[in-house]
């Protein structure tokens, strides 16, 4: 939501999470306002700002219920080497401090191995734009997925894919190791 009279109409639906764009990281005011009023999961896009931004954003929305911390570039495409997938590393080491924080990851790059990536470098919600049909005419175009045809269940798919191949952190011996090099016990 952009501005405060989008929240007050947005909030009378009773979502369940509000999302703040980084188009408006600098309007320190409104979120504020924001952080004091949303009982909810707040998801904050982190695009154009920096370390300083991240430290105000976890004073101001310290009562947050859920603070979904979304590494994003607002560049669109956003070059690979500014995806820096490795911030989302980062928000995941500060979920294990505070639960309340959810590592996430906004895609402005083309495709899915980026997000795929993010998943694995831990974030539990990944944003993608989409659209319906030929939008020449958006900004996000070339990095929407197409609703009109298999790109947004193959990008789905491959996200899965990757959450898959994360698994778990806990090391254990897995059903698939049972070949005849196992030692027998008993």
């Amino acid at each position: 939501m952009l501005d405060e009279p989008s929240y007050r109409f947005v909030m009378q639906f009773d979502p369940p999470l509000v999302k703040l764009p980084s188009t408006i990281s600098e309007h320190t005011d409104y979120l504020a306002h924001v952080a004091q009023t949303c009982d909810r999961g707040v998801v904050l896009s982190t695009g154009m700002t920096d370390h300083r931004y991240e430290k105000w954003v976890l004073e101001t929305f310290a009562q947050a219920p859920q603070l979904y911390l979304m590494q994003a570039n607002s560049a669109y495409p956003t070059p690979p080497a500014d995806c820096n997938i490795g911030v989302v590393r980062h928000y995941d080491r500060l979920s294990k401090a505070d639960p309340r924080i959810i590592p996430a990851y906004s895609s402005h790059d083309p495709g899915w191995f980026g997000s795929a990536m993010a998943v694995a470098a831990g974030a539990r919600m990944v944003e993608k734009h989409v659209k319906l049909g030929n939008t020449d005419w958006a900004h996000f175009d070339a990095v929407a997925l197409d609703l009109t045809t298999s790109s947004f269940r193959d990008y789905v798919g491959k996200i899965r894919e990757a959450e898959i191949l994360v698994g778990a952190e806990e090391k254990t011996i897995a059903p698939s190791e049972h070949h005849k090099y196992r030692r027998k016990t008993g």
